[in-house]
């Protein structure tokens, strides 16, 4: 979309929208977002809706455990067969979640609306913004 030399392109305002929208989904949804990102001028954000296990709604994100060993092994065989039960309604509240970080996004940036909503995981989701 953009080149790196482009004059007229807002980077730190790419960057801040792709750390906001991550950091939002996060902190509200626990939403397991790996990595946020300004590429190519387009801002990037690469998250999966719904919870897996223990350690995807007490650490979001995070790719390796951040648990002891003991109470990995307990996630991964006891708790992970439980949790999956609350994505019924975990999965639309990320889906109606992820919709609103990026309106907020686009309402604070409006000059970097292309940007935002061109490269998004979802754009299904993002009709009409």
């Amino acid at each position: 979309m953009h080149y790196r030399g482009d004059k007229d392109v807002d980077w730190p305002g790419i960057n801040k929208a792709a750390r906001e929208i991550g950091s939002f989904l996060r902190r509200w949804g626990r939403v397991d977002v790996r990595q946020w990102k300004e590429k190519w001028g387009t801002v990037r954000v690469y998250c999966s809706f719904g919870w897996h296990q223990l350690h995807n709604i007490t650490h979001p994100g995070y790719a390796y455990s951040q648990y002891p060993q003991w109470l990995w092994r307990l996630d991964c065989r006891v708790f992970s067969r439980f949790v999956y039960l609350l994505n019924w309604f975990v999965v639309p509240w990320h889906a109606w979640l992820y919709r609103v970080a990026y309106a907020r996004a686009v309402r604070r940036r409006p000059h970097l609306r292309r940007e935002i909503l061109c490269c998004a995981d979802w754009p299904e989701l993002l009709k009409g913004l």
